[in-house]
C-alpha cells in the first residue's frame, strides 16, 4: 500500500482536526488558547507550511494546512528549522527530512508540542490527545473555500476562536495565509485554480467582507453537506482533481478498501469521496 502522499500526489492541503482526550477543556482559557496559536505557529514555519484557516475548541482543533514538498537544502539548514520548532540537534538527517517532508510528520511534532507546552504550564504530564487526527484532502482551491466557509460558519458557531477573529484582530500569534481567491469583474469571485487568468486577489482589507459573502451565498445547507464530507471522507474536490488520486490508489472493491465518490449537488460542483 502506498504511503498517502505518493497518492495524493504534491503539493498538499488537508482539513486536519484533532481531539482532546475524554473531550477534556484544554483550551478553556485565554492563556491556553494564546500559547497554543504561539506553539502552532512555531511549527508551522518550522515546517514552511501555509494555515488558511483554523478554529479551536475547548476540547479540539481543526486546520486547514497546506504542506509543500520538502524544499532543497543542507542538513544545516532543515536542522536549524527544526530546532525552532523545539527539535533537538541530534536527530539523523534521514529522520529529519522524512519529519519536514509529511503531513504526519507535521501533526507528530505539532501534537506534541502542544502536549510539552499544556503539561509544562499546568504541572501535568502525558499525551492529551484521544486518538489519531483525522485529515481530509482538499483537492482543488474550491475544495479549500469551501472548507473555510464550513469551519469560520459551522465550527466557528462553538468555537472558542477562528482565522475569522484571527484576521480581524490581527492577533500577533499567528500568521495565516491567504485563501485561494480571485475577484474578477463585476465583484465576480472565483478560485484561483478556476479563474480567468491576470485577475487579481482580494485586497486585504476586504478580504473578511468576501469570505463573509463566498459563505453566503454557498448557503448553510451546502456548508453542512461540505462539513459531511471533511469529518467522514476520505476527500473533498472537483470531480476531475479527484480522478488522477483514486486512480493511483488501486485499490480493489471490499469492505475498507474501495474509495467512491458523491456527488454533493451543490453550486460548486464538488464531490466527497468516502470508503
Amino acid at each position: 500500500m502506498p504511503q498517502r502522499h505518493a497518492i495524493v500526489g504534491a503539493p498538499h492541503t488537508y482539513y486536519v482536526a484533532i481531539t482532546a482526550a475524554f473531550r477534556h477543556p484544554v483550551f478553556q482559557s485565554a492563556a491556553d488558547i494564546t500559547s497554543a496559536l504561539t506553539v502552532l505557529e512555531q511549527v508551522r514555519e518550522a515546517f514552511a507550511c501555509r494555515c488558511h484557516a483554523l478554529a479551536v475548541t475547548t476540547n479540539a482543533l481543526h486546520l486547514i494546512i497546506h504542506h509543500p514538498p520538502l524544499a532543497a537544502g543542507n542538513d544545516d539548514y532543515l536542522r536549524a528549522r527544526w530546532m525552532a520548532s523545539g527539535g533537538r540537534a541530534q536527530v539523523t538527517s534521514s529522520k529529519l527530512r522524512e519529519r519536514l517532508g509529511s503531513l504526519s510528520g507535521f501533526m507528530q511534532t505539532l501534537l506534541q508540542r502542544l502536549s510539552r507546552d499544556w503539561n509544562h504550564r499546568h504541572h501535568s504530564r502525558g499525551s492529551l490527545w484521544a486518538s489519531r487526527y483525522r485529515a481530509c484532502l482538499l483537492a482543488d482551491d474550491s475544495a479549500v473555500l469551501a472548507a473555510i466557509a464550513w469551519l469560520e460558519e459551522e465550527v466557528g458557531n462553538t468555537a472558542e476562536i477562528t482565522s475569522r477573529h484571527i484576521r480581524h484582530d490581527a492577533h500577533p500569534a499567528v500568521r495565516l495565509a491567504a485563501p485561494p481567491l480571485r475577484i474578477g469583474p463585476d465583484n465576480q469571485w472565483f478560485p484561483t485554480d478556476d479563474g480567468p487568468p491576470g485577475i487579481p486577489p482580494p485586497a486585504n482589507d476586504d478580504l473578511r467582507l468576501w469570505l463573509d459573502r463566498i459563505a453566503s451565498e454557498l448557503g448553510s445547507a451546502n456548508r453542512r453537506a461540505y462539513g459531511e464530507a471533511l469529518q467522514h471522507g476520505w476527500a473533498l474536490g472537483r470531480p476531475e482533481s479527484l480522478t488522477a488520486p483514486l486512480s493511483r490508489l488501486a485499490r480493489g472493491a471490499g469492505r475498507g478498501r474501495s474509495r467512491r465518490l458523491r456527488q454533493l449537488a451543490d453550486d460548486l460542483g464538488l464531490c466527497g469521496v468516502w470508503g
